[in-house]
């Protein structure tokens, strides 16, 4: 799927959107994170892949929530 866009200002910055039916097509959303490469004349964006261990960098006491309790062990289940 391809579809011809504008270069807009947003703030200092300029600004390609991604049509609604690429965003559903790639799994995409507002505050989802992409990389951006430039290859020549092209400009490639990718979903970025989750990397545990940063994620868990970002842990902080601040941060981490409490232990929830989900109740007794059910059937075959070990605590």
């Amino acid at each position: 799927m391809g579809a011809n866009l504008h270069i807009r200002k947003w703030g200092s910055s300029l600004a390609v959107r991604i049509p609604k039916a690429i965003a559903e097509q790639w799994g995409v959303s507002e505050g989802s994170a992409i990389e951006m490469a430039s290859q020549g004349d092209r400009v490639v964006m990718r979903r970025r892949p989750y990397d545990l261990a940063d994620m868990l960098s970002r842990v902080t006491a601040e941060n981490l929530h409490p232990e929830q309790d989900t109740g007794e062990a059910q059937g075959s289940e070990q605590w």
